[in-house]
């Protein structure tokens, strides 16, 4: 079965489980059943089924089929759990445990999202860059890009404008060079210092002569590369992040989860 194929039947088969699932809840509720208990089971064995994604990875030797085709599964299946809270959850939320049990759910819900757009737009956009970098590897090539651009900016003090680039090595580029991108850019990486300081550098040419311009083409170059390694460091980061925080929630969430069930059923006397 081809890609778009199998993306159509997985839409299909979660549509199709979700209008099953509302017609069992409009039968239960024409019977005067409990539409708490109907929805809550279910939707505790749709989030359990979530977690089938987390045993498939461990399995090394045992073989049940490829990872991707288990990913795509806990999408849907995302996807439906979170229909089926919509149905479960009562309005407007009271006590402070439901919220915080709603939160969590939430909080799962959108890290999801997230975590799925990013995996597939991060390949594209690494793929964007000419030069594919080792992620262990980019500390080391981002020193090494600092160390070859303060040779230039030393060498470049030998000849009488030299001055001119110097200072603005020291000002402008010493700190771009040897200090590490922040939070913001590695949640939303652009490409806008790198811009900046070419067009700063590319306005030094009026004041600098022949030598003085081949060492400013030399750091331009040291610019991009800085660029791109940090480019492709936060895009790497920001797909790790995402998902420490996503597996990091789920795990919350079943700890509640198992909470709110035990609490539910002392309430009625079972346990």
């Amino acid at each position: 079965m081809r890609g778009t194929q199998r993306r159509w039947f997985s839409i299909s088969f979660t549509l199709l489980c979700l209008a099953l699932t509302a017609g069992l809840l409009q039968f239960v509720r024409d019977r005067l059943g409990d539409e708490s208990t109907f929805t809550g089971w279910t939707l505790l064995s749709a989030t359990a089924g979530l977690y089938l994604l987390t045993a498939r990875k461990k399995m090394i030797r045992q073989r049940l089929g490829p990872v991707a085709g288990w990913l795509q599964m806990h999408m849907y299946m995302g996807v439906f759990a979170s229909c089926v809270f919509l149905m479960h959850i009562g309005w407007p939320i009271r006590g402070i445990f439901e919220t915080a049990l709603a939160s969590a759910f939430v909080f799962v819900a959108v890290s999801g999202i997230l975590l799925g757009v990013i995996s597939r737009t991060t390949p594209m956009r690494l793929a964007a860059i000419k030069q594919d970098f080792p992620y262990e590897r980019i500390p080391q090539m981002q020193l090494a890009v600092a160390t070859d651009a303060h040779e230039v900016a030393l060498d470049s003090t030998a000849f009488d404008e030299g001055a001119t680039l110097s200072e603005y090595y020291q000002r402008r580029l010493l700190p771009y060079f040897q200090t590490r991108r922040g939070f913001f850019y590695v949640m939303f990486p652009t490409g806008g210092k790198r811009r900046a300081l070419l067009r700063e550098l590319a306005d030094l040419d009026r004041y600098l002569g022949e030598y003085g311009v081949g060492s400013r083409k030399h750091l331009a170059k040291m610019v991009q590369a800085k660029d791109d390694l940090d480019y492709h460091q936060a895009l790497q980061k920001r797909l790790q992040l995402m998902f420490m925080a996503h597996v990091a929630l789920t795990w919350a969430l079943a700890i509640l989860i198992g909470v709110h069930v035990v609490m539910v059923y002392r309430f009625q006397g079972f346990m």
